[in-house]
């Protein structure tokens, strides 16, 4: 049992627990992705449209995932669905460890690989968030959540400093694949079973959920959240993705690709601890989701200025949002609905999110096609600048809602 709000107090072994799983499930299965895509590339001779396809299709299982998790979770408790989700994720990560060097029967089964990875980690995304803050009072939240959501950012940091291996080695990518499924067996096998019974009672929809869901979608307090976390997800998935493969392009240093993901990596960190002071303060969530969406706008546009210096600068920009708009949009959705609305809201944000990492990586890779890796950046840019609008859209609506229900 959790008493008092001290970090003291906090169960640590969880929440590292779930800092893991992010690890593997988002910093792994995408941020890494996109370090090893030349590898990738080389290996199994695929495009650009073709390579942000594999990313896409793992992408789309990472929605289905998502979307499916309520109702799992319902059925089976969030401690077994964060159990098989994982296993789901292990099967993939071997299904990809062994592709075949050849692009159709490579691109097949890497692809298979990447659904069933996207599949599992969508499903246990939810699933180790649930465990983990029904464990923890609403006090503790804040960090909870920070030090969960900075496990993507170690992930990177790890792959920055792995990257000789990784770009330079034979079979590198493949053996980051087969380590990636021997760390989603050990977080299949440890610790969430014991905390399974008080996240399943916290998952427990409310019989109207879904009316409440399809009622507030359509007003301006929900409608710009969730369309501006869908187009921060279009823009960071087209940046991270092809951020490696445009570095590779220009012929950027082994040394300064490192130092690029390694600064992402630290950056995604503070963000993450930035968050902690902020989301008590519904002001100031509202203030910090537009000015971290507004740093990865600056940050993408930084980023295809095409120097090592600006790749870097880019990097740390892009970076400090990366992790922050997660916890911060979680934060914002916690705040406008009952506990027995919110695991809808949640897989509805979620989902929205998911579509938008769905199409950033085929648009991204088609326009690489079509016009070079240059413009990628430009286009996350575009994006991100859309997302920052409709971020601040939102502070304005909520600020009008919240005085007409003091009002009332």
């Amino acid at each position: 049992m959790i008493r008092g709000s001290r970090a003291a107090n906090l169960p640590l072994a969880l929440i590292v627990w779930g800092a893991i799983g992010i690890a593997l499930n988002v910093g792994l299965a995408r941020f890494t992705y996109g370090v090893m895509l030349p590898s990738i590339r080389r290996d199994l001779g695929i495009s650009y449209l073709g390579s942000g396809s594999l990313n896409a299709v793992h992408l789309a299982g990472y929605l289905i995932g998502t979307l499916a998790a309520p109702s799992l979770m319902s059925r089976m408790g969030s401690a077994r669905l964060s159990k098989w989700a994982h296993l789901l994720v292990a099967t993939g990560a071997v299904l990809c460890a062994i592709a075949p060097g050849t692009i159709w029967a490579g691109s097949i089964v890497l692809g298979t690989g990447r659904v069933f990875t996207g599949l599992g980690a969508g499903a246990g995304i939810v699933a180790i968030l649930v465990v983990v803050f029904a464990a923890v009072s609403a006090a503790q939240r804040p960090l909870a959540s920070a030090v969960v959501w900075s496990g993507m950012g170690v992930s990177v940091v790890v792959s920055g400093l792995a990257i000789s291996f990784l770009l330079e080695t034979a079979d590198g990518w493949r053996i980051a694949f087969a380590l990636s499924a021997l760390l989603a067996l050990a977080v299949a096998l440890s610790f969430a079973p014991a905390h399974g019974q008080p996240a399943k009672q916290a998952a427990d929809p409310s019989s109207q959920g879904g009316d409440f869901v399809t009622r507030q979608f359509s007003t301006k307090h929900w409608m710009y959240l969730i369309l501006g976390y869908l187009m921060f997800g279009i823009a960071y998935v087209a940046y991270s993705t092809f951020a490696g493969t445009q570095m590779a392009a220009m012929k950027t240093p082994i040394l300064v690709v490192g130092l690029t993901w390694v600064g992402f990596g630290c950056a995604a960190i503070l963000g993450a601890a930035l968050t902690v002071p902020i989301v008590g303060s519904s002001r100031l969530k509202q203030f910090a989701l537009a000015a971290s969406l507004g740093s990865g706008a600056a940050g993408a546009w930084v980023a295809g200025m095409g120097t090592s210096g600006s790749a870097i600068m880019g990097a740390l920009l892009v970076g400090l949002g990366i992790a922050a708009t997660p916890t911060i949009v979680s934060a914002c959705t916690r705040d406008r609905c009952s506990v027995a609305e919110y695991p809808k809201m949640f897989s509805l944000a979620t989902a929205a999110l998911g579509i938008g990492q769905l199409i950033g990586p085929v648009a991204g890779g088609a326009l690489a096609d079509r016009f070079g890796t240059g413009v990628i950046p430009f286009f996350a840019a575009a994006c991100y600048g859309v997302a920052t609008l409709l971020a601040l859209a939102d502070s304005l609506s909520s600020r009008v809602y919240l005085t007409r229900r003091r009002a009332a």
